[in-house]
């Protein structure tokens, strides 16, 4: 990433909360999502009775969802429990999201810290399943490995890099 991009995570304190990750994703959201371009980056920001603060980034084509971010704290990444959760969740919204989608495809960003994990979902398909597939049966249903690239680290940036594109692209053979 440029330095302007690179530098709000890199002096983030050691113990820090999920607030503190807010300025930095939504720089580099409006880098990825230039102002003068067709996309605008929405944020949302919820507090449930069973869940801390989400902070929801929503990249929107005419007020309408084509990306979802959701930011929650990196201690999550070591926590089965709310790993599962926060699988759980944005697949949830995805499904809710999912018939407002102007695109032919949805794309989701489960955040935990700097670490990604990424999903997606045909929109055109009513028995489509979001990407990638839910394990059931199993202790630990969203495993850490899901969560295994890194927004600071190439693998990491090529990956968003890449669902911009895919995004652009279909935006460009939908107009």
């Amino acid at each position: 990433w440029p330095e302007q991009i690179a530098y709000p995570f890199n002096i983030l304190p050691p113990h820090t909360n999920e607030g503190d990750y807010f300025g930095p994703y939504n720089k580099l959201l409006n880098f990825l999502f230039p102002p003068d371009g067709p996309f605008t980056v929405g944020f949302l920001s919820t507090k449930g009775s069973q869940h801390p603060i989400v902070f929801i980034f929503q990249i929107l084509l005419k007020n309408k969802p084509v990306l979802i971010l959701e930011l929650r704290h990196p201690s999550y990444l070591d926590i089965p429990s709310e790993r599962e959760k926060a699988d759980e969740q944005i697949r949830s919204r995805m499904t809710d999201t999912a018939a407002a989608c102007p695109l032919d495809t949805l794309y989701a960003i489960s955040v935990l810290g700097t670490k990604l994990c990424f999903y997606s979902l045909d929109t055109q398909d009513s028995r489509a399943e979001i990407v990638p597939a839910p394990i059931l049966g199993v202790s630990d249903p969203a495993p850490a490995n899901r969560w295994n690239l890194d927004v600071m680290e190439a693998a990491g940036e090529a990956q968003l890099r890449d669902i911009v594109k895919q995004i652009e692209d279909r935006f460009a053979r939908a107009v």
